[in-house]
């Protein structure tokens, strides 16, 4: 019984090991990605699709591990000379999936942003909050001991908070009604492995 107890533990640790090879072995990573950010439904009528970036810092002590950081997209309104600017932050745990590779890593992963809207040229401004919330996945590629690509992407939930949409030249105001739809969002990027 104890030789198999032994054999046991043996073999989970090397299943870890291998888990833990699958990506940079720094507990710690900085990752920098383009953006893509495709709204759809009734969200903000007259927005359209957006490109932008992100940063984030990962913290992944095993398989498990969550990141959290700052994204900015641009999206251009139907009818209207201005651009919408979605930004700020968000939460995204992430479970990797060991793939009997030490190259290749599949990960499910959930997102959880709160962004403000903005506006281009500084004539409108929007009380209300945008709010995000994804589930989804990727592949991780490691690219050498301290470097992983990134590529994933996300669909969930876009919901758009009541509030007030002003002109700061007129000084006008009109209420905005809270709505929702969906959207996806998907990243290709890098990330950096630090310490050691």
């Amino acid at each position: 019984m104890r030789g198999v107890r032994g054999l046991l533990v043996f073999a989970l640790a090397g299943l870890l090991s291998g888990e833990l090879e699958a990506q940079s072995a720094q507990a710690i990573s900085l990752q920098g990605s383009g953006l893509f950010n495709g709204v759809f439904g009734n969200v903000f009528i007259g927005l359209n699709d957006g490109l932008g970036a992100e940063a984030q810092v990962r913290y992944t002590p095993s398989a498990f591990s969550v990141g959290a950081g700052f994204q900015y997209t641009n999206h251009e309104l139907e009818g209207r000379s201005e651009d919408a600017r979605l930004y700020g932050g968000f939460v995204e745990p992430r479970y990797r999936i060991y793939a009997g590779s030490n190259v290749l890593a599949p990960y499910v992963s959930a997102r959880f942003s709160l962004l403000k809207v903005g506006f281009s040229g500084g004539d409108l401004a929007l009380s209300s909050s945008f709010i995000q919330v994804n589930g989804g996945g990727g592949l991780l590629v490691r690219l050498g001991a301290r470097v992983n690509l990134d590529v994933g992407a996300t669909y969930g939930y876009n919901r758009l908070g009541a509030g007030n949409l002003t002109s700061n030249s007129s000084g006008s105001s009109l209420p905005v009604e809270s709505s929702s739809g969906s959207n996806i969002v998907a990243r290709l990027g890098l990330a950096v492995g630090l310490g050691g």
